[in-house]
């Protein structure tokens, strides 16, 4: 099933991608990153960041992910 992560541009590997916790969002490695299930919903959290892009996620594709363009189009 596909999924969608937020990066940060320009980060550090570690500490590139968006957790959301209850006390807030963190920037974190790929292994904590908070799954959005919809592109609406990753949209509406990157809107609230600067410098950020959204990927889709999905293991059943060939590719395995891929960058969601600047106008929240998805490349897949």
């Amino acid at each position: 099933m596909t999924h969608y992560n937020i990066t940060k541009v320009g980060a550090e590997i570690n500490n590139r991608f968006l957790e959301k916790r209850m006390t807030g969002t963190h920037w974190t490695s790929s292994h904590f990153a908070h799954k959005f299930l919809s592109l609406e919903s990753a949209q509406k959290e990157a809107s609230k960041h600067e410098n950020v892009r959204i990927l889709w996620v999905d293991p059943t594709d060939p590719c395995g992910w891929g960058e969601v363009h600047e106008d929240f189009q998805s490349t897949k």
